[in-house]
């Protein structure tokens, strides 16, 4: 099954390995698939505009590009949101939340603000326009692995917490979709360096029950290798006189087959975690990405899908 027969795919993986682009080239190339997608970012992040060129991300949903939008989704609007279902009144619920006395307490309730923006993604999920869903995909761009960890266990959190009552009933709605394989799917990111896989190696391991959703490994940001068989320059290397006028070529040469080294080593690694395709993506030269760019790499990852 294609990430494209989703309802939610969350992105995540150690900081800085690249999430934000590769949620935007799913999300490019599931719009280039006719699916109307949104990528939602979480935590008041603001990242996924500026590849594009657009106006900086609100709770407001705006578009990117065709069948292509997004929203930054934080705490204090989500609960707002949510409360705003319940009571219907705003004025409420100003009085009520918005005080010296509640703020504290809503903000101490364990797992609350990671539990309500899941449930702003579960609640546009089933959002319709015209008597039919208005989105086919809602694209994740989720917290780094410790706090994204956290985020997918706070439904359960809240459900343990409360024990029964509409907040549990709520929780459990949001619990159910997000530990649904044929629903949901998760896709780790990670870079061919020691430290990432290992985050992701350690993440996939605390995922417990949740393993089963992940249907995409995502290795980026890799280097051509300078040679077809890395052996053939430990061979030769000793033939080389320590001259000045190679010295600088031998260096370069080691650092690049050093390099393509740790890269075999992060795909060994990786392969096959899960049962989940592992899907390589270059390292581009130019940060300028243009939408060119993001459909190439988001075709690149839905060709390990399907």
């Amino acid at each position: 099954m294609s990430l494209l027969d989703k309802r939610i795919v969350l992105v995540t993986g150690k900081g800085g390995v690249g999430k934000t682009t590769v949620t935007a080239a799913l999300g490019v190339a599931a719009a280039a698939a006719g699916r109307r997608t949104l990528i939602a970012e979480i935590g008041g992040a603001r990242r996924i505009h500026a590849l594009f060129g657009a106006p900086e991300s609100t709770y407001k949903i705006a578009p990117l590009t065709k069948n292509l939008s997004s929203l930054s989704i934080t705490a204090d609007e989500a609960i707002e949101d949510y409360v705003l279902q319940q009571i219907r009144v705003r004025a409420l619920f100003q009085l009520v939340f918005r005080n010296r006395v509640m703020g504290p307490f809503i903000d101490a309730v364990p797992g609350l603000h990671d539990l309500v923006q899941l449930g702003k993604v579960f609640d546009l999920s089933r959002q319709t326009k015209r008597g039919s869903l208005e989105w086919d995909l809602l694209l994740i761009d989720a917290p780094a692995t410790g706090h994204g960890l956290t985020m997918l266990a706070s439904p359960l959190s809240m459900m343990e917490l409360t024990g029964r009552g509409p907040f549990y009933e709520n929780a459990r709605l949001v619990h159910d979709v997000f530990m649904d394989p044929a629903r949901t799917a998760l896709a780790l990111v990670s870079l061919p360096e020691e430290m990432p896989v290992n985050e992701t190696l350690d993440l996939f391991a605390r995922l417990g029950p949740y393993q089963r959703q992940v249907q995409l490994i995502a290795l980026n940001e890799l280097h051509p290798e300078p040679f077809g068989a890395l052996e053939r320059w430990e061979q030769a290397r000793g033939s080389f006189e320590a001259s000045p006028a190679v010295a600088e070529a031998l260096r370069l040469t080691d650092r690049a087959v050093a390099r393509a080294r740790r890269q075999r080593l992060a795909r060994e690694r990786l392969t096959g975690l899960g049962g989940a395709p592992l899907r390589e993506l270059p390292f581009l030269f130019r940060r300028d990405l243009r939408e060119a760019d993001l459909l190439g790499l988001g075709r690149r990852l839905l060709g390990a899908t399907t």
